[in-house]
């Protein structure tokens, strides 16, 4: 999915892509973490990497409604 996505955006004329790194998602419990399925990080950047594109990752524990929605999208 993410690889059109960000193919669209580069053709539209976009050369930044900024997302949130939803840190709880990759740090299930203190010291245990977790990068495959949806929370592959590596590969996202190489997907950006490779369109050549700028990336922005947001790290944090905080999120604010996209977190909702990206559970809500997951789970169809």
């Amino acid at each position: 999915m993410w690889s059109g996505l960000v193919k669209t955006a580069k053709e539209g004329g976009i050369d930044v892509i900024e997302t949130y790194v939803f840190w709880n998602g990759h740090e299930l419990s203190p010291g245990n973490y977790y990068f495959g399925g949806w929370y592959d990080l590596l590969k996202f950047v190489k997907i950006v990497q490779q369109d050549g594109m700028y990336l922005i990752l947001r790290f944090g524990p905080f999120v604010v409604a996209e977190w909702n929605f990206s559970i809500t999208c997951r789970s169809s």
